[in-house]
This record gives C-alpha cells, sequence and structure tokens, in this order.
C-alpha cells in the first residue's frame, strides 16, 4: 500500500511538473498569438477605390512592410482625423464602406492592415510586436502635416479596440477622444469565449495562464482621461455584451459614455449612422 501511495505521489508530482512545463512553453512560444492573430488568405495586389485617397507603404524591416490609407473629404479641409483600428480580419477594401457619412462631414480617415493582411507583409503571431506596429503608425502619422494639423480620433472596432486603446494610452495629449465597438476586456477574456478554437472548452480555466495578455483593455483603459465612448450591441454574437459591459466599468466613468445599441458585430454605424457621428462630433466640441 506504501509503494502504491509513493507511486501514486511520484505520477501526481510529474503531471503537475508536465502541466507547469507545458504551460511555461506555451506562453514563451506565444502559441496562442498564432491562433488569435491568425488571418485568412485576403492578399490583393492593387488597392482601388471611389474615394479620395493617398496610400502609404511603411517599412518596418527588410520583410515587412504594412500598407495604409488616408482617405480625404472631397473639396473641403478636414475638421479633424479619425485613425481606425478595423477588426481581427478586415482589410481596408472590407472596412472603407464604413467611411462614406464620416468623409461627408469633413473627417478623414486612415487606416492600415496588420502583418499577413492585405497588402501588408510578415507574420501577426506575436502580439508585442504588433502592438508596436501600431505605435509606430501613430507616431509616423502625427509627422504627417495633413494629419498633425487637425484634431485626432482614434476609433477601434472588435480585435482594433484593443489597439486603439493601447494607443490612445501611450498618446493622450495627442488625441481628442476614443471611439470603441464591440471591443472586449482582455484576450484572456475573449479567449475563454472561443475555447473550442484552443481545444479547451472543457478547460477554461487553463486559458489565462497559457494566453499573453500584452493588449489588457479593461486596465489600460482605467488611466485614460480623455472622453471615450463605448459601444456595443446586446445581440453581439462575435463579441458578448458582458465584455463589453465589463470594459466599460473598468474605465474612469467620469470620461466615458457607454452606449447600448441593437445591432449586428460592430454594424452599429450602419443602423444608428447620424448618431453613430455625433460621437465623434462631440468630442471635437471642445478643441480649441
Amino acid at each position: 500500500m506504501k509503494r502504491f501511495l509513493k507511486f501514486t505521489k511520484w505520477i501526481f508530482l510529474f503531471l503537475v511538473a508536465v502541466c507547469i512545463v507545458s504551460i511555461i512553453y506555451i506562453r514563451y512560444t506565444r502559441l496562442t498569438d498564432e491562433i488569435m492573430y491568425q488571418t485568412s488568405n485576403q492578399a490583393y495586389d492593387t488597392y482601388k477605390s471611389d474615394f479620395n485617397h493617398e496610400e502609404f507603404f511603411y517599412k518596418i524591416d527588410n520583410s515587412v512592410t504594412l500598407h495604409g490609407v488616408l482617405f480625404k473629404p472631397d473639396s473641403i479641409l478636414p475638421i479633424g482625423t479619425i485613425i481606425h483600428f478595423s477588426g481581427g480580419g478586415m482589410t481596408i477594401p472590407n472596412s472603407e464602406s464604413l467611411y462614406a457619412p464620416f468623409l461627408e462631414k469633413g473627417y478623414q480617415i486612415f487606416n492600415y492592415e496588420r502583418r499577413g493582411l492585405g497588402q501588408s507583409t510578415g507574420v501577426a503571431n506575436n502580439s508585442k510586436v504588433l502592438l508596436q506596429d501600431a505605435l509606430y503608425i501613430f507616431d509616423q502619422l502625427l509627422q504627417n502635416q495633413q494629419i498633425n494639423n487637425t484634431p485626432v480620433l482614434l476609433w477601434g472596432q472588435s480585435m482594433g479596440g484593443a489597439f486603439a486603446t493601447s494607443v490612445a494610452l501611450a498618446n493622450q495629449n495627442m488625441i481628442q477622444g476614443l471611439v470603441l465597438e464591440g471591443t472586449f476586456s482582455s484576450f484572456p477574456d475573449i479567449g475563454k469565449e472561443f475555447a473550442s478554437v484552443l481545444n479547451l472548452e472543457n478547460f477554461k480555466w487553463l486559458i489565462p495562464l497559457i494566453m499573453n495578455n500584452d493588449f489588457p483593455a479593461d486596465t489600460v483603459i482605467q488611466k485614460i482621461e480623455k472622453p471615450i465612448v463605448i459601444i456595443h450591441s446586446i445581440k453581439d454574437e462575435t463579441v458578448p455584451f458582458k465584455l463589453g459591459n465589463k470594459l466599460y466599468k473598468a474605465s474612469n466613468q467620469k470620461y466615458t459614455e457607454f452606449w447600448e445599441v441593437d445591432s449586428k458585430h460592430i454594424k452599429a454605424i450602419l443602423d444608428y449612422e447620424s448618431e453613430y457621428v455625433s460621437k465623434f462630433e462631440k468630442m471635437l466640441q471642445n478643441v480649441e
């Protein structure tokens, strides 16, 4: 009996050690990053648009170039610049269908494609690197006279909201406000909702242990002291409403508005166009 108990003890310790080593390995190698940020093949050779626009290509290193487009209003000087951080798999052609109401009001809008998406090269398999890209793009934009002479607003949708929130915190003195739609509180939180993708539907408690959290939006947003609007649909089937509500509750509510809508995931601009655009306009009212 003693031998059996001793053997069982060693087996238990061995399994615990294997679990710990596996967790460290998964976090160190960022295996979950590859799953969370992977994109389907949406490459295209040439970008064309009916909107007035200008293309940019930012060379990060010898193997990575990021593609961005600045959309401009026709015949009038822009009243402000919106930097759009779009959803995980959205290319610029996918996103531009949302821009007409803003362009008509006189905003110019910039969007870029993350690594491995659209005309951007590289591989999206490291969230720290993707954050560095987002911060670099923002810095480059603020050196562009077309942009640095205008009030700047950040607009993040879905996964893009995590990027927008981090960029907002790092550049509070350079922006007028932040609008988030269909954004989640953290990657471990949304990872639990998609546990089946990781084959962990019965082990959701493991996800915070194995998943890197380089975009803790619920922690970051607490430190932002600029006007914020968080938009979330009660019928969102991609990012559950509770995660948007959690993000709002984590924010500094002195500066934050929570707008509950009834729409599809990140489609509120299509169903509430006037009110949606007015959220941006309100942020510019106090601009000197």
